[in-house]
């Protein structure tokens, strides 16, 4: 007959327990659900689920909305709603509350929102470029030249700077774009554009692009991304929009791209904001002409060692161009 309870037997030297085969599956079964619910190797990770909104930077847009359809497919249960509007709509969006992620081309100044909760996220560089229509074929502008076209309307005709006899037709967007705001204060010296331009009414680079790819002397600006074959795009004082001449501090016309959140403790927020840091995001970055985070060449603050070998001071990473920032 099978013992059910384990039986105490004695040996010459000692007392020793002898356990049942079902006796001994018990607590094989016991032990194993403890140490499963004590280092959570069951259920308890929880899976995602919910929606959130993100809205700006049209020229983040595109790499922001690979980067949600990718997340989600990781995350079924996850749902991101991705919008542009520009860089400052953006900004007010998070700043009011009314989407979770505020993407911005520029920095949001404390003055403007000053909210200490306005948290910045750099994700990645921009490269932005100078396109003409096809019928312009210059293949290069100073930076004077470039003053002369879209702040005082000095140039008017493309062939005072070796182009063809057509006039000159600047389309410019509207104040709430950060690339707007980027390209007067890095390639027109802070100045303000000339009344002779043509304003768009929306910030999209979708537009700027068909804009100036459908009006003949057009010449206009949007995100390295969305130049193709349709346009022809235009070097600055010979320098064109590459990720060399960029770190190396040779061309002028690009910005970080921020996304910001103000005091959001939302999971999926966070775990979103991770993902645009991901080897799959940085791949999806360089195949869409962005510069992923990690390739800029950032600036070091060097530790201060007091003479007893205590560091008076942290090293602190913080993406800063050669250039002035807000």
């Amino acid at each position: 007959m099978m013992r059910k309870y384990p039986v105490l037997y004695r040996t010459k030297h000692s007392w020793r327990v002898r356990w049942s085969l079902p006796t001994i599956l018990v607590l094989c079964l016991f032990v194993g659900s403890f140490v499963s619910s004590c280092t959570g190797t069951g259920d308890a990770k929880t899976e995602l689920s919910g929606a959130i909104q993100v809205d700006g930077s049209t020229a983040l847009l595109p790499l922001v909305t690979k980067a949600a359809r990718a997340f989600e497919k990781q995350n079924p249960l996850v749902h991101i709603t991705v919008s542009g509007g520009g860089s400052f709509t953006g900004l007010n969006d998070v700043y009011n509350h009314k989407v979770n992620i505020g993407n911005s081309d520029v920095y949001a100044s404390f003055a403007a929102y000053p909210n200490p909760d306005m948290t910045d996220h750099i994700v990645c560089v921009t490269p932005f470029s100078l396109i003409t229509n096809l019928d312009v074929p210059v293949p290069s502008l100073t930076h004077d030249q470039i003053v002369a076209i879209f702040s005082t309307n000095e140039l008017t005709n493309w062939k005072e700077v070796g182009g063809p006899d057509l006039p000159i037709v600047p389309i410019v967007r509207p104040a709430t774009s950060g690339t707007r705001d980027t390209f007067r204060k890095y390639v027109l010296g802070g100045r303000d554009e000339g009344s002779g331009n043509q304003v768009l009414q929306q910030d999209s680079s979708t537009t700027v692009h068909d804009k100036v790819a459908q009006t003949h002397g057009a010449i206009g600006y949007l995100v390295q991304s969305g130049v193709d074959a349709s346009v022809h795009p235009i070097a600055i004082d010979g320098k064109k929009a590459t990720k060399d001449n960029i770190i190396a501090g040779n061309y002028t016309f690009w910005s970080y791209e921020h996304m910001y959140t103000l005091g959001d403790d939302n999971p999926i927020v966070s775990a979103f904001l991770d993902f645009m840091l991901s080897p799959t995001v940085r791949e999806l970055a360089l195949q869409n002409n962005y510069i992923p985070i990690g390739d800029m060449k950032l600036p070091q603050v060097k530790l201060a060692i007091h003479a007893d070998g205590i560091p008076l001071s942290t090293i602190a990473w913080y993406p800063t161009r050669k250039r002035e920032v807000n």
